[in-house]
């Protein structure tokens, strides 16, 4: 993994930024699990005492609201385990509050706040950086490994975390002091000077150090960062009037070294500025710059921190005088550059132009990356019509094992046991004509649980077509192999009425779902398998929108199919009716994903 890497900016200038590290990262995937663990502890918490307050009520009315409290349960804990990253890194722009405590956030690869869909791709494929689960293994070699330190999950989003660049450091404004009086001096034709302390000389290579050492200590361990204090200030306290033996029993000493080490700085940047015959054209002193630095400074983080309505309240002028102050600090870290200025100051300059760059671009989307003119109902039946390759590898993948296992329990029923569940071995239906009699009651906590179950389902069969698709064809396969056995086993005793008469109402869209949560696991793995001449990141950048549009879709129809299961499938409704409902989702879907946008009016060429 790189140190820094760049990124241009349409204003021609190259932004420094530091990936974040995978100690930074895991602290923050540890503190936000925690967080998560406590709301899910919360929520069952909640559900016992709505338990409690029922008891005494009417039995019927407790024992309904009890299912309802469940099934709601089983979607609240379902939507914190899977959005919870998703929803703060949307509303915070990259930040959760594990990220926030670590200094860490995420970002587009252009440098610019990442919005709903970078937030949803890089998310919903967490199932892939998780394997195997939960060490997060996979995802922590690959971070490790890969140039800017992305996991998967940042290639299929195109977003990076990086370490927080929008906040000024504390305690940064002798730096900037110092930086901006060095700098004025050069624009005035002057070179590096020495400092005059109150016994002697330093030159401008100590300060620099003393400059580099104050911007980074705040990211050093207590430790480390009171050595590096007392080894940078020793030779100086003589030249400061300091007795070195008292300085090293003092119980602050670090704090006091670097309160000696302020005030070097300090005196750096009074130093008197001598102007040149000739100077910079756009020479300034050293205190004028200094105070734009601060200002600009203080601005951005306060603007940044209001959001991404802050550029909003701003008046025609004030917007002006910010485009205008941003332009002078990108034209400063320039010249800083050039002109060979200290870290201290290259970084602190670097920092505020990352502010204002993500202040002022923040609010510019990409082109939408979808064809144009189709209402958003309509991206998802195109997507999957353009898939229909991938499509039809998954279902070859569910339906080929589930009629393989199918035909091999009926030639050879000893296999049903070794591939039929155990609770289904001597399963016995409810009637002829179904194979559950689930208790109105019992019927919300059942649709619940099934809907997160299923869509579970889909976003591993998704998320795991980052493993090359070896993730995704296991998942399918399994199903396959599960869906085929129990309805051989059930033909051979006899059910198979039962066994399809519980199917039918939700087979058809549960089924198709799944079919198409596991197509859009392929485009992910053909992304990596078969890049062509890009890069296999630029790859799954360029697909990763295209297969979360189908997974998106895939939800919605598991939610259906879910309400479909869990109220529908194990009501008394005849046999003719199931066929029934069966025949017409399966119309519906096919219509569904064959019409929209089929035929769309194409714009006049121009002759």
């Amino acid at each position: 993994m790189q140190d820094h890497f760049t990124i241009r900016t349409p204003d021609h200038v190259e932004l420094e930024f530091e990936p974040a590290g995978p100690v930074s990262r895991l602290a923050a995937l540890f503190f936000d699990g925690v967080l998560i663990t406590a709301a899910i502890f919360l929520i069952v918490l909640f559900l016992i005492l709505m338990g409690l307050l029922g008891s005494g009520a009417n039995l019927t009315q407790s024992l309904q609201a009890m299912s309802w409290a469940a099934a709601a349960a089983f979607l609240l804990i379902f939507l914190v385990s899977w959005g919870y990253y998703l929803t703060f890194e949307m509303l915070l722009r990259g930040l959760t509050p594990g990220k926030r405590l670590m200094g860490i956030r995420v970002l587009r690869d252009d440098g610019l706040p990442v919005g709903l869909r970078e937030c949803a791709v890089r998310n919903l494929v967490r199932a892939a950086d998780m394997m195997p689960f939960p060490t997060y293994l996979l995802g922590g070699l690959v971070a490790l490994y890969q140039r800017r330190g992305k996991r998967l999950g940042d290639m299929a989003a195109g977003t990076v975390v990086v370490r927080e660049a929008f906040v000024a450091a504390q305690d940064n404004r002798a730096v900037l002091r110092s930086g901006a009086s060095w700098m004025a001096r050069l624009e005035a034709g002057q070179s590096r000077q020495a400092v005059t302390l109150p016994a002697g000389k330093i030159g401008a290579e100590q300060v620099a150090l003393i400059q580099r050492f104050m911007s980074r200590r705040f990211k050093l361990p207590a430790l480390q960062r009171g050595k590096l204090a007392w080894q940078i200030t020793r030779p100086f306290l003589e030249l400061m009037g300091e007795d070195e033996a008292e300085v090293r029993q003092r119980a602050d000493r670090r704090d006091y070294c670097e309160r000696i080490l302020r005030q070097i700085l300090e005196k750096a940047s009074a130093q008197p500025v001598a102007q040149a015959s000739q100077p910079h054209p756009s020479a300034a002193s050293g205190e004028e710059k200094g105070r734009h630095w601060t200002g600009f400074s203080q601005r951005a983080a306060f603007l940044l921190k209001r959001g991404r309505t802050a550029l909003r309240s701003l008046t025609s002028r004030e917007l002006t005088a910010l485009i205008r102050d941003y332009r002078r600090i990108i034209a400063d870290l320039a010249r800083a550059r050039s002109l060979g200025a200290d870290q201290a100051t290259r970084a602190e300059l670097n920092r505020m132009a990352v502010a204002g760059h993500n202040l002022l671009y923040g609010q510019v989307r990409p082109p939408a990356t979808q064809s144009s003119g189709l209402a958003w109902w309509a991206h998802f039946p195109l997507a999957v019509r353009r898939h229909l390759g991938p499509v039809g590898l998954s279902a070859l993948f569910l339906f080929g094992p589930a009629l393989i296992s199918y035909l091999a329990v009926q030639w050879h029923p000893e296999l049903g046991y070794e591939l039929v569940a155990e609770g289904f071995l001597e399963f016995e239906p409810a009637r002829q004509e179904n194979l559950h009699d689930i208790p109105p009651l019992a019927r919300p906590v059942a649709a619940s649980a099934i809907m997160t179950n299923n869509v579970q389902v889909t976003l591993m069969a998704f998320g795991l077509g980052l493993t090359a698709g070896l993730g995704t064809s296991f998942i399918l396969i399994f199903n396959g192999i599960h869906l085929g056995s129990v309805a051989g086993w059930m033909a051979l005793k006899g059910n198979s009425r039962a066994f399809w008469g519980w199917v039918m109402p939700h087979g058809g869209t549960e089924l198709l779902a799944i079919v198409l949560a596991g197509g859009a696991g392929f485009i992910l793995a053909g992304a990596i398998i078969s890049p062509g001449l890009r890069r296999r990141s630029q790859a799954l950048k360029e697909v990763g929108m295209k297969a979360l549009t189908i997974e998106l879709g895939c939800m919605v129809m598991l939610v259906i199919a879910g309400l479909i299961e869990g109220f529908v499938s194990p009501s008394s409704i005849g046999y003719p009716a199931r066929i029934a409902i069966l025949s017409g989702s399966l119309a519906f879907w096919l219509l569904y994903l064959g019409w929209p946008g089929r035929f769309r009016a194409k714009a006049p060429r121009v002759q």
